[in-house]
């Protein structure tokens, strides 16, 4: 009965330590010693990424985060989809090249502790794993690493996992560049730059609202698939008008976008910006009723004239957007892209009206 019971103990301690290798195993790292595995920079599962959390040694950061809207960054802000398609490949297909020769580790080391972009990547991941069965999900940080600059030939990329003391030469497999512009730390850089998404068919109304020319104002609203009414801004229907130069102009509404965002100006700038420098208002209604929209703001530069003497110029090129009058995100615009939606009810209609 004795002997039973050693045996049931040693069973068990062995049970217990081949649990804890197999909860232990995967967050051993290598050391100098020994080669990482080729895709240990690597998230295989993209899929259950949660978040990524990435910050540079300038104080810069940003926070990407799965929603049920898509990926944002800072909290509300969609990211352009094909960027963050991009960025999930490069986290897919992160790949060891080499470790660094001993030789030059420590200057490595001192060019990413100075020059390297901090990487947090959270996923919904096992508590833990016995015997290759899962047990429980939550979100953690499964894996960090620090991206540094390029290699001198501009093909890969110096990187340091956590865990590990020694630096490794990275790269995307099939792709003939480096990896450090899809690691930006700027938001700017993430953000969807689209300010109106909306294709023709799903326009409701566009109106026009020009505030230094009143009489210019003018309303489409739809009567048919890709028919419209035009009004002036009495609310009179214009009777000739040419359609086409109108449908080709509501058809662009599909894709306009911003230049930048500009992250200079205080509340007080841009109140004083909108409330001088205002010139027109368009807001575009879809058939589901969501309404867009876009306040144009002229933008003056500082200049000198021929004298050396300082002017204010006004900017042919561009002007401020204020969309959906939210005063945190006012961007800036290009005239030429925007050119068929400032343009007067004039350029569209003879002033023949249904009383």
């Amino acid at each position: 009965m004795k002997k039973n019971t050693i045996y049931i103990i040693i069973a068990a301690i062995l049970v217990a330590a081949t649990i804890l290798v197999v909860l232990f195993k995967t967050n051993v790292i290598k050391t100098s010693g020994d080669l990482l595995d080729h895709d240990a920079f690597a998230i295989k599962d993209t899929a259950s990424i949660t978040k990524v959390f990435m910050a540079d040694m300038d104080g810069n950061s940003v926070l990407l985060q799965r929603t049920d809207k898509g990926w944002t960054v800072c909290d509300s802000i969609l990211v352009m989809k094909p960027i963050m398609e991009e960025f999930l490949n490069t986290l897919n297909n992160l790949t060891v090249k080499q470790m660094v020769p001993k030789s030059g580790q420590n200057a490595i080391n001192k060019v990413l502790a100075t020059g390297a972009v901090k990487v947090d990547i959270y996923q919904y991941a096992p508590k833990f794993k016995i015997f290759g069965i899962p047990f429980g999900t939550k979100e953690r940080k499964t894996k960090t690493y620090y991206m540094g600059p390029a290699t001198m030939d501009n093909v890969a990329n110096f990187a340091l996992l956590e865990g590990s003391d020694a630096p490794y030469i990275v790269y995307i497999p099939g792709f003939r560049g480096y990896a450090t512009p899809i690691y930006s730390t700027n938001y700017a850089d993430w953000i969807n730059h689209d300010v109106f998404q909306t294709k023709i068919t799903r326009i409701k109304s566009a109106e026009f609202i020009d505030l230094e020319h009143p009489e210019e104002s003018f309303k489409a609203v739809k009567v048919g698939a890709r028919f419209f009414d035009l009004y002036n801004y009495q609310n009179e229907k214009v009777l000739v008008y040419d359609t086409l130069k109108l449908i080709d102009m509501l058809s662009e509404f599909r894709d306009k976008n911003f230049e930048d965002q500009v992250l200079t100006l205080d509340r007080a700038k841009i109140d004083s910006i909108y409330h001088e420098q205002h010139f027109k208002t368009i807001i575009l209604t879809d058939i589901e009723g969501n309404k867009t929209t876009l306040e144009l703001c002229h933008l003056y530069n500082e200049d000198v004239d021929e004298e050396g003497n300082p002017i204010t110029k006004l900017n042919e090129d561009n002007f401020l957007g204020l969309v959906n009058h939210n005063y945190n995100n006012i961007y800036l615009m290009q005239f030429y892209h925007f050119d068929r939606q400032i343009q007067p009810l004039s350029y569209f209609a003879h002033q023949t009206i249904q009383k």
